[in-house]
């Protein structure tokens, strides 16, 4: 039987979209469901096309979207088996770190001669010794293929016809590429996918470098990456350019990456004259005759990135633009946008390099866009040689780290930095949809992120403040209405003229100049934690609502016990988490235990002009942090958040107005919760036949007032 002809039931459920415990299902539930042809060790494998033909059968799949799918899912098993060193017999004839070079490779030989890869009647040494005189022909210095083809061994022929099927279902060779490299993460090859570019970033890196509007502009473009990889973003700049044929200059010190975006670019037709891809580590500065140049920063653990420094060299890649140019730099946040210490080199150095004007545009990413890290936070800087900005001394600054990076999002990005100050652009004209522009001199402060509020909206810019005010009008008629005797609310607001937001410092900023204190919440065990105790425990299920307050509690002997240095908060104390969204709560009567990693801000005696209890939870509340699908933690530390700095009258009158609103909240939380009580009660009572109705069940009628009207 040909080694690819079998799949295991993880593989069949990943084939058919569902969850490995349906596949049994469908074994047991259904007598057609195709037996095993083989046993692996006690894993039964089945015929794949007998699994096709019936999930197509049974309507669980269209034969059109699972058939290229199908060798793919085959090719990824067989690198998983020979990974785990188990497998059937002929199926470890290729390791996991040879099968992929080789698939790509069979694509590319297939496209260059354009003939299938296993002749009709062909036994499989001649079709070894076929492909390797093929290669030979077609690739005689060994620039892409030839050296794979020759490596393969003989008893890998079944993989011809397995790519032939591949390529004929893919609808073409490039087509073929694109699925094996779609589905990188699936071969156990940790080059292929540890540093891979996510298809919205690049498209975002590509629109961001303006390579378009250069090739429309001068009818040609140069295009280099350094640290090419698999060749992402060169293939990326190639979809964008469509008619135009780049000249494209690369390096990559992975030979095995190296060799796959070579094949790739012939693959997708780029001409073998148009192209230079070196298997060396290039400098970004090498390339800099290039138009666009993409920088890509390599990756070091947070406890390394302490000395590093890259933007002496991104200085020189800066200096070495010409009129035109573009580099697009992507790195770690915490170093291109993060509120670096004063006493770091590279605060100094980056300080440097925005005051050149070069840099057009800084814009902190979500978290995930490196899939093998996801906790590895990014960000993207834009450097451009203008002969005379318009806008010389600002910077553009955007900030999308709370939603994902999708392609509307995308595009909205490149029309704020394209509108901005290129050449022919009016950037008057044009409402930012995320970007904002800055001084440069109000960020070269120390511990100063390279982040900006996001841009009034559309509805912000036309208003005045006055359907604010009346929308607030009705609201509070509502409100009092409903409240019959009880004490009406006014807000007393009234609008503004204009759009005048106010100033923010961020939390670290406040707690250095003495304003607030930020301490940390103890770990309590959950063995620790009843329904029963002297103090309640406040952590995250609390704050994100999961957990009413004062459920969880902890006995006060237990607690001074076993943690004999955890601290119970004092009246006022403001509790937050950023877990797994920011959320904050006020704790306004103390002798509460916090759990970690919920922390405690306190405002301090000279803070209080600035904030109250009230106040700063309604501010931290207000903060919009969310987490984007595939970021695992928040893109902002806690100590970096801005606030707003509002007047002390304004503050004084908003606490009034906040202690108001949480009087009348408490009061309705008191009435529903005696709502809950009275209908519970009288539920159990006439189940069990304690209590009777005697009448029927009253009703509460409306208000006097209602009535009247």
């Amino acid at each position: 039987m040909a080694v690819a002809d079998l799949i295991s039931l993880p593989e069949i459920a990943d084939l058919s979209g569902v969850r490995r415990p349906v596949v049994t299902t469908w074994r047991r539930r259904y007598p057609t469901f195709p037996a095993p042809a083989e046993d692996d060790r006690g894993r039964p494998l089945f015929k794949a096309r007998e699994v096709v033909d019936w999930l197509v059968d049974t309507g669980r799949a269209e034969r059109r979207s699972i058939e290229p799918d199908l060798r793919l899912h085959l090719l990824s098993g067989v690198a998983l088996r020979a990974a785990s060193s188990t497998g059937v017999g002929r199926r470890r004839a290729l390791t996991s770190q040879q099968l992929v070079p080789a698939i790509t490779a069979l694509i590319c030989l297939h496209h260059l001669d354009d003939e299938p890869l296993r002749p009709d009647g062909y036994t499989d040494r001649q079709v070894m010794e076929a492909l390797r005189e093929r290669a030979t022909e077609a690739d005689w210095d060994d620039e892409l293929l030839r050296s794979e083809i020759e490596a393969l061994p003989a008893e890998a022929a079944w993989l011809t016809e397995v790519v032939d099927e591949l390529i004929e279902a893919a609808w073409g060779t490039a087509q073929a590429y694109e699925r094996v490299l779609a589905a990188r993460n699936r071969f156990a090859v940790p080059q292929l996918y540890e540093a891979a570019i996510l298809p919205q970033l690049a498209r975002l890196m590509v629109g961001l470098s303006g390579v378009r509007e250069h090739a429309d502009l001068h009818g040609f473009v140069q295009v280099a990456d350094p640290r090419a990889g698999a060749g992402d973003l060169l293939m990326a700049a190639r979809q964008v350019l469509r008619e135009h044929n780049p000249v494209m200059f690369a390096a990559e010190a992975d030979p095995l990456l190296a060799r796959l975006a070579r094949r790739r670019l012939v693959v997708h037709g780029v001409s073998r004259g148009s192209w230079q891809l070196d298997i060396a580590t290039a400098r970004p500065a090498a390339a800099s005759p290039a138009d666009v140049l993409f920088i890509q920063l390599p990756y070091q653990p947070a406890e390394a990135r302490t000395d590093l420094n890259p933007f002496p060299e991104l200085a020189e890649v800066t200096k070495a633009l010409t009129p035109g140019q573009t580099a697009v730099v992507f790195g770690p946040a915490e170093l291109l946008v993060g509120a670096l210490p004063p006493y770091r080199p590279a605060a100094r150095s980056r300080n440097e390099l925005l005051t050149t004007g070069r840099v057009e545009a800084v814009v902190q990413l979500p978290g995930g866009m490196v899939p093998f890290r996801p906790g590895y936070q990014t960000a993207l800087w834009v450097l451009r040689n203008e002969e005379a900005p318009e806008w010389q001394g600002r910077v553009l600054l955007a900030d999308v780290s709370d939603r994902p990076l999708t392609d509307r999002v995308a595009d909205e990005l490149i029309l704020d930095v394209a509108t901005w100050r290129r050449e022919g652009h009016r950037p008057e004209q044009h409402l930012r949809a995320y970007a904002s522009q800055v001084r440069i001199a109000d960020l070269t402060v120390p511990r100063r992120p390279l982040t900006a509020r996001r841009p009034a909206t559309l509805r912000e810019m036309v208003s005045d403040g006055r359907r604010t005010v009346a929308e607030l009008t009705e609201l509070e008629v509502d409100l009092n209405r409903l409240a019959g005797p009880r004490p009406q609310l006014r807000t007393c607001l009234a609008a503004q003229d204009g759009v005048q937001r106010a100033p923010t410092r961020s939390i670290g900023a406040f707690v250095r100049d003495g304003h607030l204190v930020l301490l940390n919440g103890s770990r309590i065990a959950g063995g620790d934690v009843s329904g029963d105790g002297h103090y309640p425990v406040i952590g995250p299920p609390e704050l994100g609502g999961a957990t009413q307050v004062g459920s969880r509690r902890i006995d006060r002997a237990v607690f001074a016990q076993r943690y004999p240095r955890a601290r119970l908060t004092e009246p006022g104390d403001v509790l937050v988490t950023m877990t797994p969204w920011l959320r904050a709560h006020h704790d306004a009567e103390g002798t509460s235990v916090v759990d970690y990693p919920t922390r405690i801000l306190r405002v301090l005696p000279d803070g209080r002009e600035r904030f109250t209890p009230r106040v700063l939870e309604a501010l931290l509340n207000a903060v919009p942090t969310q987490r984007p699908a595939g970021a695992v933690r928040a893109a902002t530390r806690l100590a970096d958040l801005q606030l707003p700095l509002l007047p002390p009258a304004d503050v004084a009158r908003l606490d009034a107005l906040l202690a108001a609103t949480e009087e009348r909240r408490n009061l309705a939380r008191r009435e529903l919760a005696l709502l809950d009580e009275i209908g519970r009660r009288a539920v159990a009572g006439l189940t069990e036949g304690t209590l009777t109705i005697t009448h029927g069940p009253p009703l509460v009628g409306p208000p006097e007032r209602d009535q009247q009207d």
